[in-house]
């Protein structure tokens, strides 16, 4: 058995470096449900994880940030790049453990980081020190730990409590990831979604509402009076109101009901007009989905779809990922820079980045810029490896070259023209021999 092997299963029973991964075992409750301070909040409206504006529009945010894999560069001068091949740290990042891909990893931390405002991903070493696996946290059992003695230290470790037992965690073994800053915290990120916790909660609101409305709307709201004077006795009419409920409750809605008297019956429920309920979730969706960045046209949402086209459906995921996933892109790829790269021991210039080459949403900014690039080239100002360098392409020996017309002449920079009275002498003619330099 090697190394590795060994690793993952002490790790898998809670023995990398006494470590409990804190993983749900069946029959509890998923953190983001009721154990984050987000969601106690949304306990009295139910579920709220279940909310439909924030589960789409997450998703909408894990389906882009997923596309764009992670790659290891080295800058090589004049605003230039180059990617390190066969670097161990994207493919670490592809396959982080035995059980999850890299599509899972980045959900969990655009959950965590819009929920919470944080992730907490955990290297898993082998015996030689070496970072082999990474397994994210649960973020409501991380705390950064204040250092009680050293005030020019932020964090002295990462305080982990999966089964209440507390777990002291290096802060060299743990990659933080944080979303924005905590103005009351600087050891904590900002989740967006704590800002519109109202906007949440009316929109539960609003489903509860409309939901039991719809239901009990199979019985008409009517108002039973008698048409002459007198009334029935309140035994009759509890046997008036009881044969009512069962003529027309549920499904039965719309039988005949004849009546042993004459009675005048007032229908005082809402039409289907005065029962707009999407004005209910208008606001909400506009909130929710413009904290999270994510156009409500994308996340499907009644606020966006009445003027969503195919045209400005695709200018928004261009927008979205300018507006919101590159800057996240960034943000990550620093954090990664200072927290995973220096466990693969880097040259100085190597950083981590995020390869946007297959982007779809940017594909039109890709056609600009190999346009752009391919005209720098036949202008004859690019050279050919600096522009394959633009583009993303490894340039071989043979192309550090110019393209030029033969039929361009080369011009020295420092010619000048004949000093002014020299000009005037040849009343102001001048051969091009004549030139002479600066």
């Amino acid at each position: 058995m090697n190394i590795a092997t060994k690793t993952r299963r002490a790790f898998q029973a809670g023995g990398v470096k006494g470590l409990d991964p804190g993983h749900p075992r069946g029959g509890g409750s998923d953190w983001w449900l009721n154990k984050a301070t987000f969601m106690r909040q949304l306990a009295d409206v139910g579920d709220g994880s279940a909310n439909s504006i924030v589960v789409s529009s997450l998703q909408v945010l894990t389906n882009a940030f997923s596309e764009a894999p992670v790659q290891v560069v080295a800058d090589t001068g004049d605003n230039l790049q180059e990617v390190v091949a066969d670097h161990p740290l994207p493919a670490l990042i592809d396959r982080p453990n035995p059980y999850m891909t890299s599509d899972l990893l980045w959900q969990y931390y655009i959950w965590s980081s819009r929920i919470e405002g944080n992730a907490y991903i955990f290297k898993g070493r082998n015996a030689l020190g070496q970072v082999i696996e990474l397994w994210p946290l649960r973020p409501d059992l991380v705390t950064p730990h204040e250092p009680l003695n050293d005030a020019t230290e932020l964090i002295d470790y990462y305080s982990y409590r999966p089964r209440g037992v507390e777990q002291k965690l290096a802060t060299e073994d743990v990659i933080h990831l944080r979303l924005g800053l905590d103005p009351n915290n600087y050891r904590l990120g900002l989740a967006p979604l704590k800002t519109v916790l109202k906007q949440i909660l009316g929109d539960e609101e609003a489903s509860k509402f409309s939901t039991a409305l719809l239901s009990n709307m199979a019985v008409p709201g009517v108002v039973i009076t008698p048409s002459g004077d007198g009334g029935p006795g309140k035994p009759q009419a509890d046997k008036i109101k009881e044969t009512w409920a069962q003529r027309f409750g549920k499904d039965r809605n719309g039988e005949p009901l004849v009546m042993s008297e004459s009675m005048n019956v007032e229908v005082v429920s809402f039409s289907p007009r005065q029962m707009e309920f999407g004005l209910l979730h208008r606001i909400p969706e506009e909130r929710i989905t413009g904290v999270l960045g994510v156009p409500a046209i994308l996340a499907g949402m009644g606020a966006g779809l009445e003027r969503a086209t195919y045209s400005n459906a695709s200018e928004l995921r261009e927008f979205l990922a300018e507006g919101v996933i590159i800057p996240d892109w960034t943000r990550v790829g620093r954090q990664l820079t200072w927290n995973l790269l220096p466990d693969f021991k880097p040259i100085p210039n190597q950083r981590v980045t995020f390869n946007m080459t297959d982007v779809r949403a940017l594909a039109e900014d890709q056609d600009k810029l190999w346009t752009r690039v391919d005209g720098a080239v036949r202008s004859g100002w690019l050279e050919v490896a600096a522009a394959k360098r633009t583009v993303g392409i490894e340039p071989n020996p043979n192309d550090d070259v110019y393209l030029r017309s033969m039929s361009v002449e080369e011009v020295p920079a420092k010619i000048g023209v004949r000093p002014p009275d020299a000009l005037a002498a040849s009343n102001g003619s001048a051969d091009v021999d004549e030139l002479v330099d600066a």
